[in-house]
């Protein structure tokens, strides 16, 4: 994974002052990495050395929208050298393809949990700076000095790979089966899942595109990456089956975003894709990610119901950059992810924040203020789906 850096961090003389924030810290982290130092100030056109500035009446989002301004302490409006700054960062960042930027906190353009409170007196307020609110907009993951994410971020995934695809030989292997059978959804998880698995069995995985109440889209882009990815596959429409069951249940609540008739839906996944394993003597190859199974966004006994989870460690990002790695298709990688539960579904709407903003939490354990809170009590709220149903003992 590649990383844009605060340069002051590296030790480059670009702060207000003349000097910088060397950090041993992440130097050691970056040892090896591929990286570029940015100082969105400097790219902006402020001197070195410059007069302090400090943002007034909000933080770096409020600045991007024209709503508070970054100011000097005798009162000289600069913001327009930190939007500027913001916008060259970007550009930057998405030209080297960095998917992760490690800013310097509380400054007023790389500040990522908190900046300095205008006041000029060291105070610091919750939000973020100008360059690292546009950063955060345009998707990228954030960490600093004082909170780096965990080594495993920046992975070899050629490694990564091979080591799926060994663990894959290893447990079928020892179950005594032949190989794997895995739902195909359209998305980039089961794309991901897919391309793996047919690495370690090549004429011995089934994928399965089981469409029920489906988007038309959706079928047509598991069959993409199907095609893709030249995979023995199969169709099979549980519409009626689904139906059926709930007019059984004689349900009087049908509407479509209810999660109890929702939940049905990977229910009946999990049940065909057990009979296909069963038929074929293979096993039942998950295609959930470390960012769905922390939070417990997966539905108990439906698609978390499998035999092994291939990318259970990884996180939604890492996912995308291995997609990357797999030369999957680009309409894939750039799809929004949703589960397909009913219209219009998906997944950062339901959850309540952003996996970028998950995916830091996980990996540094702090992001976005307003963000911590939803996710730690999402995490509260599904432990009963993270362990075994608990057994009275006698």
């Amino acid at each position: 994974m590649r990383f844009i850096v605060s340069a002051c961090l590296l030790g480059c003389a670009c702060k207000y002052n003349g000097g910088s924030n060397n950090s041993p810290a992440v130097k050691k982290f970056l040892a090896g990495k591929d990286f570029i130092a940015v100082c969105p100030e400097v790219e902006g056109g402020l001197p070195t050395p410059r007069e302090a500035s400090e943002i007034s009446g909000g933080s770096g989002a409020a600045v991007l929208k024209g709503c508070a301004s970054v100011l000097t302490k005798s009162g000289k409006d600069t913001s327009r050298y930190f939007l500027r700054g913001a916008e060259i960062a970007v550009h930057k960042a998405l030209d080297f393809g960095a998917r992760a930027v490690i800013l310097k906190e509380r400054s007023p353009s790389c500040g990522v949990s908190a900046v300095y409170d205008g006041s000029f007196s060291g105070s610091a307020v919750p939000g973020q700076g100008v360059a690292a609110a546009a950063l955060a907009a345009a998707g990228l993951l954030l960490f600093t000095e004082e909170a780096l994410p965990e080594e495993g971020l920046a992975v070899d995934y050629q490694g990564v790979t091979d080591k799926i695809v060994a663990w894959l030989k290893e447990k079928v292997s020892a179950a005594g089966a032949k190989g794997c059978v895995l739902g195909l959804s359209g998305g980039i998880d089961s794309a991901v899942v897919a391309a793996l698995a047919q690495r370690a069995y090549p004429q011995d995985t089934l994928a399965v595109i089981l469409p029920v109440g489906s988007s038309p889209e959706d079928v047509e882009d598991a069959w993409l990456v199907a095609r893709h990815l030249g995979l023995r596959t199969v169709e099979i429409n549980l519409d009626k089956a689904f139906h059926s069951f709930i007019a059984a249940l004689e349900t009087n609540n049908l509407a479509a975003d209810n999660l109890a008739v929702a939940n049905v839906k990977p229910r009946l996944r999990m049940a065909a894709l057990y009979y296909l394993a069963a038929r074929n003597n293979c096993l039942v190859v998950g295609t959930g990610n470390k960012s769905e199974i922390v939070t417990g966004f997966f539905t108990k006994y439906g698609d978390a119901g499998v035999d092994l989870e291939p990318i259970g460690d990884l996180v939604k990002t890492q996912v995308w950059e291995l997609a990357r790695h797999l030369h999957l298709p680009d309409k894939i990688i750039a799809k929004r992810p949703g589960a397909g539960l009913w219209p219009g579904q998906t997944d950062e709407n339901e959850l309540g924040f952003t996996y970028r903003q998950l995916d830091e939490y996980i990996l540094s354990g702090t992001t976005d203020t307003q963000a911590v809170e939803k996710i730690e009590r999402a995490i509260r709220r599904s432990r009963h789906k993270q362990e075994m149903p608990p057994v009275c003992r006698l």
